[in-house]
């Protein structure tokens, strides 16, 4: 089995015109919700093997506190390919994944998120794959599971849907709003 987990980049500011979308930085919200999801998800069932991270400011400033939380043993694979892309950009980088990683956790952008998280989901009516449906807002982060051996063999409408949260539920029903 293997577990995919598609984390949207948190809350980017847009406060510096001079900056372009591919340079834009967190903001102090988005650095709250990336610090919460960080911990959160490692101490998740969901850690990852191996991480694939797009290369805008955004998304990786997003992955910096989820490597402090996962004490820095996971590994990164940085693509650029992962900046804006469209579902078949995105499956095509995660098929490239060695099938060693069993749970592999993808930081990038929407639309191209949410679309293949839609496109991924073996049934669209269940809860989870509505609530994804409406939207992955910055910071979101869904789960699927599929029931293959490699990365290569996964694709649209194979995936069961497992999970989706976002930050500021998940803060709300955490004590203290620490995971």
């Amino acid at each position: 089995m293997k577990r995919l987990c598609l984390f949207r980049h948190a809350k980017s500011d847009w406060g510096d015109p001079s900056k372009d979308d591919f340079e834009r930085p967190l903001n102090a919200r988005g650095e709250k919700a990336a610090a919460f999801m960080a911990e959160w998800i490692a101490q998740s069932p969901y850690r990852p093997d191996l991480i694939l991270c797009s290369t805008a400011a955004r998304a990786l400033a997003t992955c910096t506190p989820l490597l402090a939380a996962l004490g820095g043993k996971v590994p990164v694979i940085y693509r650029d390919e992962l900046y804006h892309a469209m579902p078949d950009e995105m499956l095509a980088e995660i098929r490239k994944a060695p099938d060693e990683a069993e749970t592999l956790l993808v930081v990038a952008h929407n639309p191209g998120l949410v679309l293949l998280a839609m496109a991924l989901a073996e049934d669209p009516d269940d809860e989870t794959a509505l609530r994804v449906a409406y939207g992955v807002p910055t910071g979101g982060f869904a789960v699927f599971e599929f029931d293959v051996d490699r990365w290569d063999e996964i694709g649209d409408g194979k995936g069961r849907s497992v999970f989706f949260g976002r930050p500021r539920d998940l803060m709300a029903e955490a004590p203290g709003g620490k995971p």
